[in-house]
């Protein structure tokens, strides 16, 4: 048996010595024959409107949220601030005043911004009223006395 493993690793190393010059040589020829790099030209890149890439996307989000402020509709409540209140007949109005010092006037009903509206009037109280989550909340807001 000894005669046979070595015959047989005889008649494989004379295959391999046989048929490696043929491969190498085939492969060779293919790593020769490399295209040169393309000319693209005149390129240049910005990055302008792109989000930066190391930048962590929640980041991102909450970012863009206070850039997009512009665009909103309506006043928060912290934005304004309660002057007082004008009564003309049946129609009573809240006066008030954002953060440049512009005049409001808002009514019962009418709405600050999609989730916040004047619900009422009290005595020495405006009260207003927001959704949250199918339920409607209350915020009273003190009337400013001299």
């Amino acid at each position: 048996m000894g005669r046979i493993t070595n015959s047989a690793l005889l008649a494989l190393l004379c295959c391999v010595l046989l048929v490696v010059p043929f491969v190498v040589g085939a492969t060779g020829e293919k790593a020769e024959e490399k295209q040169p790099p393309s000319d693209i030209g005149n390129f240049s890149y910005t990055s302008q409107d792109r989000r930066d890439p190391f930048e962590q996307v929640h980041m991102l989000k909450s970012r863009k949220d206070a850039s997009f402020g512009a665009l909103k509709s309506g006043y928060e409540l912290e934005e304004l601030k309660l002057v007082g209140v004008v009564k003309t007949g049946a129609v009573t109005f809240a006066v008030m005043e954002d953060t440049q010092g512009k005049g409001l006037m808002f009514k019962k009903g009418d709405f600050l911004n999609n989730n916040l509206w004047l619900l009422d009037f009290l005595e020495d109280k405006v009260v207003f009223a927001y959704k949250l989550k199918g339920d409607v909340r209350k915020i009273p807001v003190d009337i400013p006395r001299k």
